[in-house]
């Protein structure tokens, strides 16, 4: 929650202080421990990208989340309320939830749109779908949105790493397959897990690259389904890890933000953008080793003990 109001201050006060505005990209891990990355202290994590982040940046040691769980924890990281005052709490939406954020909150988008931001999502929403897609990114400030609109185990998952090895955890297997939104269209249906991660890297670039070429002011929100089970990755990344199939997806989400600076640097905007990283919740302890870690803290995901909600936090 109190991440959104940094954002919004941080927009309003270049309204005042700068002719030109910040870019905002926040960067967003899904069951990512607070012992899992390197930078804190994980032994066979392997995150180049994100420790030279928080070598060049800041470091939290004691940022939280509003939730240990996903939907209501997202609902407080874009609005700025906590989750119980819009109603997202306290479980999850589903595949097969016909309700959504409300229309009446106002999210972080929605205040910067009106300042003159590009406004972009990519990823993983999981906020409400509703009927006729009303609830999705776009009815909420958003002008571009790609993404699994929840969370990829409610939907049947076959296929995890390249080629064809299949997934180790179970999901849904009698709901329908994972769709890939852009905007309110289905692209694909099922989502491919092996060039997902792939895909929403380049949504993004794409996204920063066209409106620094057009001088506009942008907020990018890019919510990764890494590091959720079951882990995936792509032929780059699978086998890289010798902290098996969880590091392999942490190693694909670290490129992914690799990837994402390297645009801003190219495109020119490192120094009027201002990119934070953090995750929705503690790691989901009860997949054991395909489920995260986190550190010295006492439970995880779905408590709220310090494992539960106490994240990395990297600006």
């Amino acid at each position: 929650m109190k991440l959104a109001v940094v954002i919004l201050l941080l927009g309003l006060s270049a309204l005042t202080y700068s002719a030109e505005k910040p870019n905002i990209v926040l960067l967003f891990a899904d069951d990512l421990g607070y012992g899992d990355l390197q930078i804190y202290g994980h032994p066979t994590s392997t995150t180049p990208n994100l420790n030279k982040m928080a070598h060049d940046g800041l470091v939290f040691t004691q940022f939280y989340s509003a939730s240990p769980v996903c939907s209501p924890s997202r609902a407080a990281l874009i609005t700025g309320r906590y989750q119980t005052r819009s109603g997202i709490w306290p479980g999850v939406f589903g595949a097969a939830s016909t309700g959504g954020l409300p229309h009446n909150e106002t999210t972080v988008a929605e205040v910067l749109k009106k300042e003159g931001y590009a406004t972009a999502i990519v990823g993983k929403w999981h906020l409400g779908v509703g009927v006729n897609n009303t609830y999705l990114p776009t009815n909420h400030g958003f002008d571009y949105y790609m993404g699994i609109p929840y969370s990829h185990d409610m939907c049947p998952c076959l296929i995890c790493f390249y080629p064809d090895q299949p997934c180790f955890d179970k999901c849904r297997t009698q709901d329908t397959p994972c769709p890939l939104f852009e905007n309110t269209k289905i692209i694909k249906q099922p989502a491919d897990f092996t060039t997902l991660t792939a895909t929403y890297t380049n949504a993004a670039t794409g996204f920063i690259n066209q409106n620094a070429e057009a001088k506009k002011p942008f907020f990018l929100y890019v919510p990764y389904q890494h590091t959720h089970h079951p882990q995936f990755a792509s032929k780059a990344f699978r086998n890289t890890s010798i902290r098996g199939t969880f590091g392999d997806s942490l190693s694909e989400l670290d490129w992914s933000v690799g990837e994402i600076f390297s645009t801003i640097k190219s495109a020119g905007i490192e120094n009027n953008t201002f990119v934070f990283f953090t995750a929705d919740n503690g790691p989901s302890l009860t997949r054991q080793v395909r489920g995260g870690n986190q550190g010295l803290l006492k439970c995880g995901k779905g408590t709220t003990y310090e494992g539960g909600m106490r994240e990395p936090g990297i600006a």
